[in-house]
């Protein structure tokens, strides 16, 4: 191990506080909402999840705004799976208006895709689809919708999908 005399010391210190005196100079709207660490997503795991997409109200830097959500919460519930499972997502509509979940990157059967009018109907308001199909693949990837805006409003979460056992 290296041994630091004052200076260099010195030296990494004021790195250390210029670099969060300067974060300090940023304007809200560019500044996390919880300083330090962030607070952790929902996760949801195993063969069977349940996603219900509504309205929420949602304050950023003291001012109200409304936010499409998943399971109440922008971004959604992280969505923790693991290669050679199947999983069964029952996706409920509480909008007023169709929704739809498009699974950024991962490799699904052409019906599970998510795409409205492409691919599936959508999911009209008060109704349930669910998407099932097998994973097939590891790494990290996201959900969201293909429907109108929503996606900007909020509707979307991460998905990590960790590797299969080397056998």
């Amino acid at each position: 191990m290296k041994n630091l005399n004052r200076r260099q010391m010195l030296r990494v210190a004021s790195g250390l506080g210029g670099g969060l005196a300067l974060g300090s100079l940023l304007p809200g709207w560019a500044q996390s909402a919880t300083p330090g660490m962030a607070p952790a997503l929902p996760t949801l795991t195993g063969p069977n999840i349940d996603l219900r997409i509504g309205h929420s109200s949602l304050n950023v830097d003291g001012r109200a705004g409304h936010a499409v959500t998943i399971n109440g919460t922008v971004p959604g519930p992280l969505l923790r799976l693991k290669e050679g499972q199947t999983v069964r997502l029952s996706v409920k509509n509480d909008l007023a208006e169709d929704t739809s979940v498009h699974w950024h990157g991962l490799l699904v059967p052409f019906q599970m895709d998510g795409v409205p009018g492409v691919t599936f109907p959508g999911i009209k308001p008060g109704e349930t689809f669910v998407y099932e199909f097998p994973i097939k693949q590891s790494g990290t990837y996201w959900y969201h919708s293909h429907s109108g805006l929503q996606e900007a409003e909020g509707h979307y979460g991460p998905i990590i999908i960790d590797p299969a056992p080397i056998v």
